[in-house]
């Protein structure tokens, strides 16, 4: 192994770069999805059961969701154990910037927190403005015109063609 090759094989957590061995990164993701999702899985099922046996009901889908991603998340855990233990060769990940990726991915949950309360259209713009801006993206006109191209789309698509009510 080169001495290149070596000094990028190394453990490195920091504000500006986060590198590890590829089943640890995924074992670890797996264990906080896990986590997301038995709660959901829980939550779908206090929903109430349908009324017909036909229909799926209220909770219905929210529980096949849950369901489906966690065997899902089993699966890719499953998948890095089987990497991590087993003759394939060695694979690293370097994230960058790993502070901004989960900032990131706190305002996508803040999103999903806040869309009833301030309403889809709002939360569309200023959350997507902000995922935005902790991905690095500092151009005023992409700033402006993705967020305005979202809300327009999801008003042209879920409003005047689909007729349906968003909060």
């Amino acid at each position: 192994m080169s001495e290149e090759t070596s000094s990028r094989r190394r453990w490195e957590f920091g504000l500006h770069i986060l590198r590890a061995p590829l089943p640890v990164i995924e074992l670890a993701g797996c264990v906080g999805l896990f986590a997301i999702f038995v709660r959901y899985f829980q939550a779908a099922r206090m929903l109430p059961q349908p009324l017909n046996q036909i229909d799926i009901g209220a909770g219905g889908f929210p529980l096949l969701l849950a369901a489906s991603t966690l065997i899902a998340i089993a699966a890719v855990a499953v998948a890095a154990l089987i990497r991590a233990f087993g003759t394939m060769p060695e694979s690293w990940v370097s994230v960058r910037r790993p502070v901004w990726v989960a900032i990131a991915a706190v305002l996508l949950v803040a999103q999903s927190i806040y869309f009833e309360k301030i309403g889809a259209l709002p939360s569309v713009v200023i959350f997507s403005l902000a995922t935005m801006l902790a991905c690095g993206e500092r151009r005023i006109s992409q700033l402006i015109g993705v967020p305005l191209a979202l809300v327009a789309f999801i008003w042209a698509a879920f409003i005047l063609a689909l007729s349906v009510n968003l909060p």
